[in-house]
């Protein structure tokens, strides 16, 4: 088996490159682990994920799982505090369509995009049905809508306009292409947010990141160890 493990800043994938760590003898015999940078964004990350998993099945050793985690904000502090973690279950592209004199409307509004064409669902980038021991693992984690900007959120207005668009709880800025290209590439994959702070806030000395990581960090040990058992 192999798994590929990207973050979109070194903090980030760290979390993953320790907690390996503390169970690496015993995942050694089960799994082939990479890490990867994506860089931040959705198209570094497209291009990035992309070439990785058509490099490895190319070369005949092709990914059975990848994962994606960093920090995130939260629309919904009650069930997604600073500090917890969530597994993203389902994406949207928060951006992208037409900004109208009567407000923003996305591809599949305006009937420019059929919101059912593959990879989409509903307007959505859903998870792929996973394999039982994943499926268990993910099980014990607290799941997520997300939403992916190329602007971190830091108005009223624009947080009110996302929430009524897709109900999300979880933002990011990577999230929606990473599930794009593992839907295209038809590799099973799972996302991981810790919140760092409530979308909207803009003052990033307020966010709590190293409280983030460390939630993060404690989710990919508890990934392992499962995995491990």
């Amino acid at each position: 088996m192999r798994i590929l493990i990207c973050s979109a800043e070194q903090e980030e994938l760290d979390c993953a490159i320790h907690a390996l760590r503390l169970y690496e003898s015993k995942i050694a015999g089960k799994a082939q682990v990479d890490f990867m940078l994506t860089g931040i964004g959705i198209t570094s990350a497209c291009y990035r994920v992309t070439r990785k998993l058509v490099e490895a099945q190319a070369e005949g050793n092709p990914y059975d799982l990848a994962i994606n985690l960093g920090i995130a904000g939260s629309y919904d502090l009650e069930k997604f505090p600073v500090g917890s973690t969530a597994l993203v279950e389902k994406e949207y592209f928060g951006d992208l369509g037409f900004m109208t004199a009567s407000g923003f409307q996305t591809l599949f509004d305006s009937k420019t995009l059929d919101a059912n064409l593959f990879p989409f669902k509903d307007g959505a980038l859903e998870m792929l049905p996973l394999p039982e021991l994943f499926n268990d693992i993910a099980s014990t984690f607290r799941r997520a809508a997300g939403v992916t900007v190329q602007t971190i959120t830091g108005d009223d207005r624009t947080v009110r306009m996302i929430i009524d668009k897709y109900s999300p709880q979880i933002e990011t800025m990577e999230g929606a292409g990473f599930f794009y290209v593992c839907l295209n590439e038809n590799v099973k994959f799972l996302e991981f947010r810790s919140v760092s702070n409530k979308v909207g806030e803009e003052d990033t000395a307020k966010w709590d990141t190293p409280k983030a990581l460390d939630s993060l960090k404690e989710a990919m040990k508890e990934f392992f160890r499962q995995f491990a058992s």
